[in-house]
């Protein structure tokens, strides 16, 4: 009997909101989905969860329902608690009531991320800010940590206070995502700037031309841009952009080269 090859987990972070994160975590799995892999979006944003903008129901289950359900014996299969976007995307919310959020166990999401990698070829999970208890967690587990920056002092400065714990530890599952996406001013820091602060090198840059204008609209109409042929056509760079940061996160060259 063929044993089933794990999928590869992938979280994004920032250590301040308005980074874009959030946008990158939807556009990641809508590139995923278009390559052919079934990708799951866990939203571990407990508090103000917003990944869960893209579900067009109402929603009565979320990683509240099903950690309690774990701990409860009560879980029975990952079906239910996941609402489909597509044939290759589902979703597992974040709970809509943040009272709800706080009572999250965390010592059951390790055994949540071993069970979704198992149904799935990619997890992307989304984060909070906070460097909290769940954070942690969730950096400790996955394969892989993306921390997403922006040209501003306040995450550069907060970013390299992070790595520093990671270069402490020795932990170097990591990759660094500049956006210039979501700020058309003159940016103050040159990238070689950039790399001095955070102390580390940058992996990968998401343009300005990657900017949404009518973004709420798009989220309004449950739309995952990088789906869209006028975003794949007009960001192209940056869609195989995307598309590397997946295939990086796989690790299909070193999968070849085995």
């Amino acid at each position: 009997m063929a044993v089933k090859i794990k999928g590869k987990t992938i979280c994004l972070y920032a250590p301040k909101g308005g980074v874009g994160k959030t946008i990158l975590a939807l556009n990641l799995a809508g590139v995923s989905s278009s390559m052919g892999y079934k990708t799951l979006l866990l939203d571990f944003d407990m508090h103000t969860g917003n990944i869960c903008t893209i579900i067009n129901e109402e929603i009565n289950k979320s990683i509240y329902h099903l950690t309690d359900d774990l701990l409860n014996n009560r879980y029975r299969k990952l079906e239910d608690y996941v609402y489909k976007y597509n044939e290759n995307i589902d979703v597992l919310c974040a709970p809509k009531d943040p009272r709800q959020g706080n009572k999250i166990t965390s010592k059951y999401l390790p055994m949540l991320i071993d069970k979704v990698r198992r149904e799935y070829d990619l997890v992307i999970i989304d984060t909070e800010s906070a460097m909290n208890e769940v954070n942690i967690i969730t950096m400790d587990t996955v394969d892989e940590t993306l921390f997403v920056i922006d040209n501003d002092l306040f995450t550069l400065k907060n970013t390299r206070n992070i790595l520093n714990i990671f270069n402490d530890i020795d932990k170097s599952n990591f990759k660094v995502l500049l956006n210039l996406s979501i700020d058309f001013k003159t940016p103050y820091f040159s990238m070689s700037d950039m790399k001095k602060i955070i102390g580390a090198n940058i992996d990968y840059s998401i343009s300005k031309n990657s900017y949404i204008k009518d973004l709420t609209s798009y989220l309004y109409e449950c739309k995952v841009p990088s789906l869209l042929s006028a975003y794949q056509k007009k960001c192209k760079t940056d869609y195989n952009t995307l598309k590397l940061i997946i295939s990086d996160a796989k690790g299909e060259d070193k999968d070849e080269e085995k």
